[in-house]
């Protein structure tokens, strides 16, 4: 995506810590949750951490707990929420997805859909506008419905976003209107390779690994995976590494651009950490129901892995280069 950006010389709308900052997108405000390091005030990384379905920033902050990692790595960390709101529970947000009904179909919500990307893309320029991110290294995560939004993401932002990581929630696209146990090519077409890791219990009972469920859902993880294969153009054969007791990694090298995908999949029930959770995250996160999950024992994060420092271990390796994000 191509965007005239304006370059201040440093960032003085970023002050160390928590705080509102005011985004402008179509014409409107909206408030976004943002963290800083001691170091804000010069150009640094942007990590996007987007909530899941019925949740919200602050949630999503308390859960991931990316900006207790950023306080030490030296990266700003960004909550916003969904532009859509529950009717009867305003604090509970959802994604905007085109051609993506809500995880609660029927619920009554409030609100004005929103461009969803356009608004991403809007906090990303003014960011960097601004001189508080490095234009090459922006990266976008998100659990569940954050996970689908950050798919979206990936396909609509390549030239923005250096790499992405969805929590129980990749995707490659809609489902196919004639197969839907696939990906739909045509809704799916990043202009440059994206680097991906991403996380997925086979015991999700919410996004299940193995496909079916709700009508936004329908096809599997592995399916996702392989369509992203071909769009990064990767060596079809992945190698697989036990790291623990239930998780195997899964690596696809060779890809184009210097990208990579990762998946680490948990291969356990909900209640020993498979599924559908963020890993690495505290058991009560999960008590309220918020964020897709059903029940806090039946998604216990898997104490296997941490999601939040394997994200970042990942994030720092990729970066835009060229004149991919300008």
């Amino acid at each position: 995506m191509q965007r005239e950006r304006h370059v201040a010389a440093s960032c003085d709308i970023l002050q160390p810590g928590r705080q509102i900052v005011q985004v402008e997108s179509a014409g409107s405000m909206r408030p976004v949750l943002m963290f800083a390091p001691a170091a804000a005030g010069r150009r640094l990384p942007l990590v996007i951490d987007l909530h899941g379905s019925g949740s919200n920033g602050e949630e999503q902050s308390r859960l991931s707990r990316l900006s207790q990692l950023g306080a030490t790595a030296g990266f700003i960390v960004a909550n916003p929420s969904g532009s859509l709101a529950l009717a009867k529970a305003p604090e509970r947000h959802f994604w905007n997805i085109p051609g993506v009904p809500l995880a609660n179909a029927g619920a009554d919500v409030s609100g004005s859909p929103a461009d969803e990307v356009h608004f991403i893309s809007d906090l990303i320029v003014q960011l960097v506008s601004q001189g508080c991110v490095d234009p090459g290294r922006v990266y976008v995560t998100g659990m569940s419905g954050g996970g689908r939004m950050t798919s979206l993401l990936a396909c609509e932002l390549s030239g923005q976003i250096a790499a992405v990581a969805p929590v129980a929630g990749l995707r490659a696209g809609l489902p196919d209107p004639a197969n839907p146990q696939a990906p739909d090519p045509a809704s799916c077409r990043p202009a440059h390779p994206v680097p991906i890791v991403t996380f997925h219990g086979t015991g999700d009972v919410v996004n299940p690994y193995a496909g079916g469920g709700t009508p936004y859902w329908r096809y599997s993880v592995p399916s996702a995976l392989q369509r992203w294969v071909e769009l990064d153009r990767c060596a079809r054969q992945s190698v697989e590494s036990k790291i623990s007791a239930h998780v195997t990694q899964l690596t696809y090298r060779h890809c184009a651009a210097g990208s990579e995908i990762v998946l680490y999949r948990i291969d356990a029930s909900g209640a020993e950490g498979g599924g559908h959770s963020w890993p690495g995250a505290e058991p009560a996160a999960y008590a309220s129901g918020a964020n897709g999950s059903t029940g806090s024992q039946a998604n216990r994060p898997s104490t296997e892995i941490d999601a939040s420092a394997l994200i970042w271990a990942f994030f720092r390796q990729h970066r835009l280069t060229g004149d991919v994000g300008h």
